[in-house]
């Protein structure tokens, strides 16, 4: 009986696991494609084709449901970036292939919607620009990992900044070029070939200067 028992709470286990999962995913579309005025629990469960209910089972409020969509992106988006990081670390990867993946993502209609939002949140929610603040520290420090240098060693710290104007282009890409043409053609028409040789000559530089100082 013990074991029946068990069995079947591992099956609900797994079922509210695969319905959270459902209702971020909703989320982020609705996010994306409503915007924070359209954010509503009604039309998250509408999307993901739950009832109202079910899904304050999970996500009681607002809030709570924002907080969770937040960890959920931040998670996915660091888990693509370490791919990309094992990659570099393996050299099959150079670090102008990072630049354009980067500069590319950031005004995709995966990623810049989505960013745009949350950068608008962060604005009047204190979690969601300390959340934000994280995911680019880790990011720059995976990086800097992967090259086998200390993120806050002091002779990585031309380095460690060339990394940050990095994410201050990318997200100025997002805003810029992604309410101007969602297709994208007007950031590959102006800024992306500029873009990726400037910063890719920039962080190579201060890659070598930091390797040279270690």
């Amino acid at each position: 009986m013990a074991r029946l028992l068990l069995a079947a709470m591992a099956r609900i286990n797994r079922s509210g696991v695969a319905t959270r999962t459902r209702i971020l995913e909703s989320a982020t579309s609705v996010l994306a494609e409503q915007g924070l005025s359209g954010f509503t629990l009604k039309a998250v469960a509408e999307t993901t084709g739950i009832h109202y209910g079910n899904l304050t089972h999970h996500y009681a409020t607002r809030e709570i449901l924002i907080e969770g969509m937040f960890d959920f992106l931040a998670e996915r988006y660091r888990l693509r970036f370490e791919e990309m990081v094992e990659r570099v670390a393996s050299d099959s990867v150079s670090v102008r292939d990072v630049v354009a993946w980067l500069l590319d993502d950031a005004v995709s209609a995966r990623t810049a919607p989505l960013f745009l939002q949350l950068w608008a949140m962060a604005s009047t929610a204190p979690e969601i620009a300390q959340g934000m603040a994280r995911l680019y520290d880790q990011a720059v420090s995976s990086f800097m990992e992967a090259y086998g240098l200390a993120p806050h060693a002091p002779h990585a710290k031309g380095l460690r900044d060339a990394l940050y104007l990095l994410g201050t282009v990318i997200e100025g890409s997002s805003a810029i070029f992604w309410t101007r043409d969602s297709s994208g053609a007007a950031f590959a028409a102006t800024a992306r070939g500029v873009a990726i040789e400037t910063l890719t000559g920039i962080i190579e530089a201060r890659l070598a200067e930091a390797r040279a100082a270690s």
